[in-house]
Order: structure tokens, then C-alpha cells, then sequence
């Protein structure tokens, strides 16, 4: 999807897998989890690539994961994230009540998200909330927000009252991650948000009542 602050949006397409690739993931932590005696709890469709535009491959690689006869995993421990493709976010609310969502949102309003995210020109933020909107009454389910601080670009203070604004009174739960400068990135310049100026974001969230987390970085 080409977002400028994503290592692996440098890459471009390739192609997408196919189910029985995702699942052979799956199958491989449960592999070497099993080495130290743990168990795979949670699976997250993210990272690398637009899970909803391989949605086909996806929705097959989560019946499977939930099969009983197969891996029996609980829908309530999958997560699916997403850049906003917002019409197949309707469609996934549908098909899976009980998996969560979480949305790579980034920035509050249009005009900084552009400047990041290209998807934003198709699906600009009134589409976007209106999808998660239906999304939520669907299924009644809090969405997660990933929000990436990068300074000077999306950390700006005036944002965190319009991120407040945004998502007051909504089933949303914002995740900040603290930008990591990585392997195919260091030409964008970006650099991380100091932990005050996060902390000040997570501050005015709070006096609007919506939870949040700082994300740490490894």
C-alpha cells in the first residue's frame, strides 16, 4: 500500500499468498512454540501486506485456523489490520463477528494522512469511520487504532485533540507506536516522537475517556 513510514511498502507487490501459505505460519510458530512447551495464543494479520485486498485467502485461512478439527484456535484471539479498505470492512464484520480489527489510522484527519498513506485518496477518513461505524454496530465489538508517532509529522499537539474528537464516544481502544527507523526507511528521514509528547497525546485521550497504550519498541 506504499505507506511511506512501512519498510515493507517499499517492496511493492509481489503477490499475495495463498491460504494454505498463511496457514503453513500458523503452523510454524505452533511448531517451535511447542519446543519450549507454550502454546500459540493470538495470530494478528499484519505487517506485511493488505490482508483485505486477499480477503478470500484470508477468510479461508481463519476457518481453518478456528476449526475445531483443524487447529481450534478461538476466533476472539485473531485480529485482522487493515489500512481502511473500508467497503470489505463491512463484509469482515459479517463473515467474522468475533475476530477483532484493528485499523492503521495514523493520523486524524485527511490532509496529514495523505501525506503518508496513499489509500487515503481512495478511501478518505469520513468513508473510513462511516465503514467501522456499520462495522461496530455489526458486531459490538471495540476496534483498535494503531496511530505511529513520527515527529514533526504526525505528532503535531493539535492532532491529539482532533484524534480525541474523532473517536469520542466510539467502541475504540488507541494503540501509539513510537516510529522505528528500519531497513529500507532511513531515506524518508522520519524520526520517533519523544516519550513526553506521547505521553501528552495519551493524556488528552484519557480527559475524553478513551483508553490507550504506548507501544514499546524492540
Amino acid at each position: 500500500m506504499a505507506c511511506s513510514f512501512c519498510a515493507t511498502g517499499k517492496l511493492g507487490l509481489i503477490r499475495n499468498l495463498e491460504f494454505y501459505e498463511i496457514i503453513d505460519q500458523i503452523l510454524w510458530a505452533v511448531h517451535h512454540l511447542a519446543k519450549e512447551d507454550k502454546k500459540l495464543r493470538n495470530v494478528v494479520y499484519m505487517g506485511m501486506g493488505e490482508p483485505l485486498l486477499n480477503y478470500d485467502q484470508v477468510k479461508k485461512s481463519i476457518h481453518i485456523a478456528c476449526n475445531q478439527k483443524k487447529l481450534d484456535l478461538s476466533n476472539r484471539r485473531i485480529t485482522v489490520s487493515t489500512c481502511g479498505i473500508a467497503p470489505k470492512i463491512i463484509e469482515f464484520g459479517h463473515d467474522f463477528p468475533q475476530v477483532s480489527l484493528a485499523i492503521s489510522l495514523h493520523a486524524p484527519n485527511d490532509e496529514a494522512r495523505k501525506k503518508i498513506m496513499p489509500v487515503e485518496n481512495t478511501y478518505p477518513i469520513d468513508v473510513l469511520m462511516a465503514s467501522i461505524d456499520e462495522y461496530t454496530t455489526i458486531t459490538n465489538k471495540r476496534v483498535f487504532y494503531e496511530y505511529i508517532m513520527i515527529n514533526g509529522v504526525t505528532d503535531r499537539l493539535e492532532y491529539a485533540k482532533e484524534l480525541a474528537l474523532l473517536l469520542r464516544g466510539k467502541l475504540a481502544h488507541v494503540n501509539f507506536i513510537p516510529y522505528n527507523p528500519g531497513e529500507g526507511t532511513d531515506s524518508s528521514g522520519f524520526l520517533p516522537t519523544s516519550k513526553m509528547i506521547i505521553k501528552k497525546f495519551q493524556d488528552t485521550l484519557d480527559s475524553y475517556g478513551i483508553p490507550s497504550t504506548i507501544r514499546h519498541t524492540m
